[in-house]
């Protein structure tokens, strides 16, 4: 009699696990699929093969006007360069290499900084999608909420060594509409703060749907509103771009 009461627990065993392991992979071929609907939507093919792109934006931090220009290039290189009333700030990361200029000073970026703009631009690549297609990059449900009256289905996404990710995806179209994660507030003395980003008014670029308008939002409150004014996109962007500033 133990041993047929052993033989039924090491069955229910194994029906846990082997139940556990399909549970697991349906879930994970869901999400795929979510991601590879949220690839077409954007542009499939025409975002897959562009790894570099430059943005123009103008917009409000807070009560401050400024311009912007960015430039990615996956997988480790971006530059922004910002001009306001303030003055002109450029921010260049170049693999392990980073540096910030302000006006005519420049200075290479400190290891928190570093740390920091790798945290940016791991954020930029995910809501670029196609780096989620990479195994390493782990997915998992979150349901679905409205976002501006529209149904959205949210995905989480984890990364070894970068701060996790909600992205929110319009439930009809799966055009991305809401990125959420946690940053590190400059203004607040490095504070770190949950930052939401939305984005609205897709528009057709050379194949690629482009969001023109981007709010981003710290702690809840509206801390930034821009439009995008410019896109470019391409498989390479030239070397010079992310040189020392």
């Amino acid at each position: 009699m133990r041993k047929i009461a052993g033989v039924v627990g090491v069955v229910c065993v194994f029906g846990i696990i082997i139940f556990s392991v399909r549970g697991n992979k349906d879930e994970d071929a869901k999400m795929r699929e979510i991601v590879a609907r949220a690839i077409k939507a954007h542009g499939g093919d025409n975002l897959a093969k562009c790894k570099g792109y430059i943005t123009k934006t103008k917009g409000k931090l807070l009560d401050l006007e400024y311009t912007t220009e960015t430039s990615l290039q996956a997988p480790d290189r971006s530059r922004t360069v910002a001009e306001s009333k303030l003055g002109k700030l450029v921010q260049v990361l170049n693999g392990d290499k980073g540096w910030v200029k302000f006006g005519d000073l420049s200075r290479e970026c400190v290891k928190e900084e570093l740390d920091e703009m790798r945290e940016q631009l791991n954020a930029n690549l995910i809501s670029h999608l196609v780096v989620l297609l990479d195994r390493e990059y782990k997915l998992s449900p979150l349901g679905e909420e409205k976002i501006d009256d529209r149904p959205a289905i949210g995905l989480h996404v984890e990364h070894r060594g970068f701060r996790d990710l909600n992205l929110y995806f319009d439930k009809e179209n799966y055009l991305l509409l809401k990125v959420e994660t946690r940053i590190k507030d400059p203004l607040r003395g490095g504070e770190e703060v949950a930052a939401e980003t939305l984005y609205s008014d897709y528009r057709d670029v050379d194949g690629i749907m482009t969001a023109r308008k981007v709010t981003i939002k710290y702690d809840g409150k509206t801390y930034i509103e821009s439009e995008i004014t410019e896109a470019k996109y391409a498989e390479k962007l030239d070397d010079k771009v992310f040189e020392k500033p």
